[in-house]
Parts: C-alpha cells; structure tokens; sequence
C-alpha cells in the first residue's frame, strides 16, 4: 500500500483575490491585492463585516476578518470597501475545484474556499509531494488567476496546519516526525478546532503553546473537556481519525469509531450573511438552507440525530445559542428545519443577525434508529434520499425549494463532503 498523502489547498483571501481577478480580466488596471482594500457587507449604509482583505490592509490599518466595516472606516477612511458579489464567488469557487478535480480523482470541498486532494499513489504522475504541489500552485495562478496556500502530509489535519504556517502563496509540510519541530512551539489559539473560549481555558491551565497540550495527560483534558479534551490532545499529537466514509466532515469533530459507539461531536453548519436578518421570514429561509445541507450530510453519514442546535451572532457580535433533544432522532430536512425553527423562534428578540447555525447531535445509526408510527418523517426522508441522489448526479443546483427562487439567499449553504457543486460555507 501507498502511504498516505493529502494536500490541503486553500484560496489565499478568496473574496478579495476573486474579485480581483475578474476586474483584471475585465481591463481594471488596478489589482486591489495590491492596496488597502477589503470585501464587506453593505457599504451604502455603513453596516456589515471585513469578509476578506489584502496583505496592505492589514499590515497598514490593523484590518480583521469579521470586524465591523464602520469601525474599519473610523480608522481608515479612505480604504477602499468591495461589496461582496457571492454571485462571482460561486463561479469562482466551482472553477477552483474543477481544477483541482482534474489534478486528482479524489477532492473533497471543505469550504468555499478550501479542498483536500488526496495525492496518494500519483507520485509517478506528477513527482514529489512537495514539487507536484508547487506545480498544482503555479497552474491555478496561471489558470485562475489567484494564488493558494498547500500545506501536505499524511493526513488531514496536519495538511490543514502546514498550509496555516505561512502565507501567501506558499507550499508547506508537517509530516508525523516534523510535528515536534513545525508544530509544537505554534501558540495553542493555532491548533484546528481550538476557538477563542477553549483558547482562554486551556491558558487558565497553564497550556500556552500546541506542545504544551500535546505533553499533557490525555485523562487530566477528559477530565476537564470531556470528548473534546480527548480530540484536542490527539490533533495536538498529529493525528486524526478520518475513517475515509465522512470525508471532511468526519475530520471535522470525530474520534475513533466503532459499530457500536457514534462518537461525533456534530454534524452542522453555520454561515456569515452578506446582509443583515432582520425580519422573522428571512431568518427562516436561511435556517431552512442551512437545514438542506445538514440533513444531506446527516443522511450521507448514515445517522439521525435527536438534537438540535441553533446559534446566530448580531451584527454587534454578540453570540447566542440554545439546543433541545427530541425524544425521536431524524434525518429529513424538513423534520430538522422545522425543529430549527421552533428552537430559533423561542430565543430569537428581533435584533440584526449577521451569522447564524445549525447543528445536530445525539445521533443514531440511520438503519438502527427507532423512529414514531405517528410521524411522517420516514415518508419525507425517502423523498430527501431521492432528491439528494439526483443532487449527487446532477449537481446542488438540480433541484431546490421554490421558496429560493430569485432569492438572496442560496438554497444551501454548505456542502457535503463528496459534492463537487458550489457550497457556500460559514
């Protein structure tokens, strides 16, 4: 057998690279990458966030993904604010994967803006990871006309960390014996998976770099985080359990599986709008796009799942979250939207929304799984099997809900793990 190797190839400030590179293409003489520019929501009336902004930017004007374009403003006013065209993304994004599509038989989306192509046994094609990757880096420059980080590496997670070492336009590695070297000294907020909270909890506890976490007990961060202490400490140690049949979405939160046990964490997505939610419609529709995708992935996965969990974020950032455990585990969008909604409208004030989730847990095996004879769940999910077998053949776009139709908002945003079909992803 082979060993194992996967790229992680991710669009450097993909927004912002994109809608550069279709003005270039369209005579604009001025790269935007070049200046102090950023891609944010709705300009007009001073609201909306950062969603992607050039080295200049940031070096120049402190500028940050998901701050506040007003605040941006106050400090630099005359930097210049793209509104963002998910339009162009969409194209842009599907053209990315083509790309990497003919490059490898086996590409798997992880977000808009990011993909694994695994390498395995392709070195007879193209060479050496590192030299195949250098050259999979300069055709989609020339190609597209955007630039990309590949980190490489025998499995997931540590090709996504190799491809965050440096940026832009840069092919990197951490192989398992390159862990002590390239990953350990790396601050703890660096490792996958560890977010801003999990970030203040383990410096409370004396752990401030990824090495620090990886010379731990296992037992001492169960103790402390439960699953999650299990999961961190192992992606601190270089490895992931990708049994191969969830893709990307089994790296994203699962521990070693059995027939028995259903370790995922969850099973989700979550997603910034372009715009503010304001009104109780709207919030629905983006609550039932994100419900498509969630139940594809639940159904792709082979689970049902009893919980529900719904978060959003205010355009003021303030984040709010409330989740409620069903007696009966299910898989059919409809099912999962409409518990959505009713977790949502039970917590939701009226304020300006510029991010909102959904995500499941408590899953069950999807053939295992005791369902009520009251319900007429098992009748929508043969439909929704139906449907996502003519999504799967004929790509996202072959069948969605009329309620989209001339819509700001996607049909579905996310993806899952074996689509090759633009996911817009949060």
């Amino acid at each position: 057998m082979p060993k194992k190797c996967y790229f992680h190839v991710d669009v450097n400030s993909a927004f912002l690279a994109w809608e550069a590179a279709w003005r270039i293409q369209h005579g604009d003489p001025v790269d935007i990458r070049e200046i102090p520019s950023v891609v944010g929501g709705t300009q007009a009336t001073r609201h909306g966030i950062v969603l992607a902004k050039s080295t200049l930017a940031k070096k120049l004007y402190k500028a940050q993904t998901g701050e506040s374009i007003f605040g941006l403003k106050q400090r630099a006013p005359n930097i210049l604010v793209v509104p963002p065209r998910h339009g162009l993304y969409e194209i842009a994004s599907q053209a990315f994967i083509d790309h990497l599509s003919d490059f490898s038989p086996k590409v798997e989306r992880f977000s808009v803006d990011e993909a694994f192509v695994e390498y395995t046994g392709l070195e007879k094609l193209y060479g050496e990871p590192e030299q195949a990757a250098k050259k999979l880096s300069a055709s989609i420059k020339q190609k597209l006309g955007f630039t990309v980080n590949i980190g490489i590496s025998s499995n997931k997670l540590l090709a996504k960390m190799a491809g965050e070492l440096e940026k832009p336009d840069k092919v990197h590695t951490i192989w398992p014996e390159e862990v002590p070297q390239k990953m350990w000294p790396l601050p703890i907020g660096e490792l996958y998976m560890v977010g801003r909270k999990t970030e203040e909890k383990l410096k409370a506890r004396g752990i401030f770099t990824i090495g620090d976490l990886a010379r731990c007990k296992e037992n001492m961060l169960r103790s402390s985080f439960k699953s999650q202490g299990s999961l961190l400490w192992n992606f601190a140690n270089g490895r992931c359990f990708d049994t191969g049949k969830a893709g990307a979405a089994n790296f994203q939160g699962m521990l070693p599986n059995n027939k028995e046990t259903i370790n995922a964490k969850g099973l989700g997505n979550s997603t910034t709008i372009a715009f503010d939610v304001e009104d109780m419609a709207c919030a629905h529709r983006v609550l039932l796009s994100l419900s498509e995708t969630v139940g594809s992935r639940l159904r792709e996965n082979g689970y049902r799942a009893k919980t529900i969990h719904v978060s959003y974020a205010t355009s003021e950032f303030k984040r709010s979250g409330k989740q409620k455990t069903y007696h009966f585990p299910c898989a059919s969008t409809t099912e999962i939207f409409s518990r959505a909604v009713e977790v949502f409208d039970s917590m939701w004030s009226g304020e300006p929304m510029r991010q909102m989730g959904v995500w499941t847990g408590g899953f069950s095996i999807y053939n295992n799984a005791q369902v009520s004879m009251f319900s007429k769940a098992w009748k929508q999910e043969a439909v929704d099997n139906a449907i996502d077998k003519m999504r799967k053949k004929y790509g996202n776009h072959a069948a969605f809900r009329a309620v989209f139709l001339n819509s700001d908002i996607r049909h579905m945003i996310g993806g899952t793990a074996s689509l090759r079909n633009f996911p817009y992803g949060g």
